[in-house]
């Protein structure tokens, strides 16, 4: 919604309709009038301003004919417009105060292999170092699992999650589920994906790049690690 063409109708609105029922928004709107006939023609569209403003589904009543007379009344319309615009004027300034409404995630729930590896250095600045012992946690996990201590990481990911059958030696960490199942074979491949990605953009340059990465991205790379453990840890072992 354009904030300031929002403010614009409904203080156009109040204006009008507290000179039409005599200053105040209290009074009685007579029909037939000139004024009656300007609030005619922009009721519906303040209604639907005042609506989103409010965050309401329901359009609301600003316009009111009197059970007793031909009359009508504006005074509720009048009190929702100005409590919308005291909001839609302070919006920024209420942001401001209350901060973001975005989601957020604190680094200590990540998985437990991640954050234990990284927290040390993490802790005292070093957030490059901090990903770079994640990352080798990690891969010293699918090792471990594996038993393939003699590759690199490179050849380790591409071995333990290869989409082959297992060879003698050469076990492989599958994602459980049938093999002709589409969902899957959609995991096992973006595993091997995701696996490859991570040691190759992720763990290589924080082992070999002396720039110290930023607090934010070295966050990012740690949830990324966080949620390769993850599916790791639900791989099942598969040997020849």
């Amino acid at each position: 919604m354009d904030n300031e063409r929002a403010i614009e109708v409904l203080e156009f609105w109040v204006r009008t309709a507290k000179v039409a029922s005599g200053g105040n928004g209290t009074g009685p709107v007579k029909p037939n009038t000139a004024l009656f006939r300007t609030l005619q023609e922009r009721e519906d569209q303040t209604r639907r301003v005042l609506a989103q403003a409010l965050g309401q589904v329901r359009l609301p009543d600003i316009l009111r004919e009197s059970s007793a007379n031909s009359n009508y009344w504006v005074d509720s319309g009048v009190r929702k417009a100005e409590y919308a615009l005291g909001k839609l004027r302070t919006e920024k300034e209420t942001q401001d105060i209350l901060g973001s409404t975005a989601p957020t995630m604190t680094a200590d729930a990540l998985h437990p292999l991640i954050w234990d590896a990284a927290s040390k250095r993490w802790e005292s600045g070093h957030y490059s170092d901090a990903v770079q012992r994640a990352a080798t946690a990690l891969s010293g996990h699918v090792k471990d699992r594996t038993g393939r201590y003699e590759l690199g990481d490179a050849d380790l990911v591409a071995q333990a999650f290869s989409l082959a059958e297992p060879q003698p030696g050469k076990p492989r960490l599958r994602w459980p589920g049938k093999d002709d199942d589409l969902t899957v074979k959609s995991m096992r491949q973006g595993i091997l994906n995701l696996a490859q990605g991570v040691f190759a953009a992720i763990r290589n340059p924080a082992s070999h790049s002396t720039d110290e990465t930023p607090r934010q991205e070295a966050l990012e790379q740690l949830a990324t690690l966080s949620i390769l453990a993850r599916w790791i840890e639900k791989c099942e072992f598969v040997t020849a």
